[in-house]
């Protein structure tokens, strides 16, 4: 394709009314920044100050946990209530996303059975549409270990269910009054509204699961209640697997089915497809991705899904997972399989990456992210857990990211797995070596005593 022929340097406007300059998106990724508070803190701000400054058409944030007893990760970003919250901490997230023109999009999630543990009793398991538990394997080990760690999940109530609904309209009100320019609502990767979708661990009688129809219904109610409380202006958007990719879980068909449902109720602004869980993450690397010899021709994992059920709905499309290179960009969307590319991992490590990208001095065959390899991983695919290399990969990517937002130093793409352990280890007994002197001269001086 011809340099002169940039589709990814469109323009765009979605039905909301929000404009875009380019059809390049940084994905959302886990950041694991909300230690403490679990608040906007001086290390979000500096991370998406950096991203604001590389003209993407848009910015998607990692995902905010609606309720603080039920994240994915107790590093994540929370929200705790309406009236605990600190406004404008959120305002000035906002401000530093969008200090340079891009749009964001906060993506907004409730963890389901996939969060371990939280803000709330060490006893109380987390809760989902069906009580079906996560497998972490078929080994010993990882068997024992999900005992642990991944409890029987306790099937909600209408209760439960209104609750969840109220606190994703809560959410998205909060994030419009801090000035973002939408939500995207986190449909995928197995967390609760993905459980909602999926018949695998949506096992319901009633009008939530009775049919393929129902399991949708909590999705659409978390539209409407969304829809009710923020402006016409602000953007809503919906994250929905393309497949589970396991036995038993959501088939492209399905899926087919569910985007065409979304199409006929309306009030969504996009649509972004992925595909995958934590039990089998193709959102994760090629390990899980579909294997059709035309998608491993598109070089995006979730492309010929996109494409096919492109004329099923007019909602605008994102597409992210798999994109390295700007020829195979343009290719996406000239061929009109979507209107966006979602770029996520290699943003961690090129935060001007669309400026490479939109750069016609620049031949197609170098307009492309870095080619990088995480040395160090294969030595974890040893371990009898599923999916244990790809959390170490997004362990890396995380350290990427906190070597600019906490270290406030540039990515290293040569950082080693055990190197960086290795160093992390060596600064734990830095700090806790005044600690571990303590008591080993409290335990010798006892011996002194106990001797005399």
């Amino acid at each position: 394709m011809s340099q002169d022929v940039m589709p990814i340097a469109q323009t765009f406007e979605f039905p909301c009314g929000l404009k875009v300059s380019n059809r390049i998106v940084k994905a959302a990724m886990e950041e694991s920044l909300g230690s403490g508070d679990n608040q906007p803190n001086e290390y979000i701000y500096r991370l998406y100050e950096r991203w604001a400054k590389g003209s993407y058409g848009l910015l998607l944030t990692g995902n905010v946990q609606i309720d603080e007893r039920f994240p994915g990760l107790l590093t994540d970003l929370m929200i705790p209530s309406k009236e605990k919250i600190d406004l404008d901490r959120w305002k000035r997230y906002a401000n530093a996303c969008q200090s340079h023109g891009t749009p964001t999009i906060v993506q907004i999630n409730h963890a389901g059975r996939q969060s371990p543990m939280g803000k709330r009793s060490f006893r109380q398991p987390p809760i989902a549409p069906s009580p079906i538990k996560m497998s972490m394997g078929d080994g010993l080990f990882a068997r024992t270990l999900q005992r642990f760690v991944s409890p029987i999940p306790e099937e909600m109530t209408q209760a439960q269910i209104n609750d969840v609904v109220q606190k994703f309209a809560d959410t998205a009100e909060l994030m419009a009054k801090a000035g973002f320019a939408g939500v995207e609502i986190h449909g995928s990767h197995g967390y609760l509204v993905s459980s909602f979708l999926s018949p695998k661990t949506n096992r319901r009688t009633d009008n939530y699961g009775a049919t393929p129809k129902d399991r949708m219904k909590f999705l659409f109610q978390i539209i409407d209640a969304i829809r009710a409380v923020v402006p016409k202006s602000f953007a809503v958007g919906v994250k929905l697997n393309s497949s589970d990719f396991s036995t038993g879980g959501l088939t492209e068909d399905e899926a087919h089915d569910q985007i065409r449902w979304i199409n006929e109720h309306g009030k969504i602004d996009f649509i972004e497809i992925s595909g995958g869980t934590y039990e089998a993450p193709a959102m994760a690397g090629h390990e899980f991705a579909p294997k059709l010899e035309r998608t491993r021709k598109r070089e995006a994992y979730f492309l010929e899904f996109a494409a096919k059920v492109r004329n099923t709905t007019t909602i605008p499309l994102i597409v992210t997972g798999g994109f390295r290179t700007r020829k195979g960009m343009n290719e996406a969307i000239h061929s009109n399989a979507c209107d966006f590319v979602g770029v996520g991992r290699p943003t961690c490590l090129q935060f001007n990456l669309p400026e490479i990208l939109l750069n016609k001095t620049i031949a197609d065959e170098h307009a492309r992210a870095i080619e990088y390899e995480i040395r160090g991983i294969r030595l974890f695919n040893l371990i009898p857990i599923a999916t244990i290399g790809s959390g170490i990969a997004t362990i890396w990517h995380n350290w990427q990211m906190h070597r600019v937002a906490i270290e406030n130093r540039e990515p290293d793409p040569t950082l080693t797995v055990h190197g960086k352990l290795f160093s992390s280890f060596l600064q734990f007994l830095k700090k806790s070596m005044p600690t571990i002197l303590l008591i080993f001269g409290i335990i010798f001086i006892a011996i002194l005593i106990q001797r005399n």
